[in-house]
């Protein structure tokens, strides 16, 4: 079972779902667990998504398609993605695939 958790952040309509992915590797065994959470989140209301990777030891090119599909529907229904605390090494990934410039890095 992936070790990827919800919690929240803020109050009302800065309110925040910050999901927290404590694993190895971000990658495609993830993207159900991923998806789904992102989609209760949307259908609960949530627009302001925190992706909290300070548990998260690596990503490879299924994990970037998780993001990148997370972003475009939560973007599609008027919502925000951001990243946080990412360590170097996909940091670096981030600016080797130019996504630093797409997504909202803190």
């Amino acid at each position: 079972m992936p070790d990827i958790s919800v919690k929240y952040s803020g109050e009302g309509n800065d309110r925040s779902a910050v999901i927290e992915l404590n694993e190895n590797l971000l990658g495609l065994d993830q993207f159900n667990t991923v998806k789904d959470l992102v989609d209760k989140e949307m259908n609960n209301g949530m627009k302001l998504f925190i992706f909290d990777m300070n548990g998260l030891e690596s990503i490879n090119s299924s994990g970037l398609g998780i993001l990148i599909s997370c972003f475009k529907r939560i973007k599609d229904d008027g919502g925000k993605l951001d990243i946080q605390n990412m360590n170097e090494k996909i940091l670096g990934i981030f600016k080797l695939t130019k996504l630093d410039s797409v997504f909202g890095l803190q």
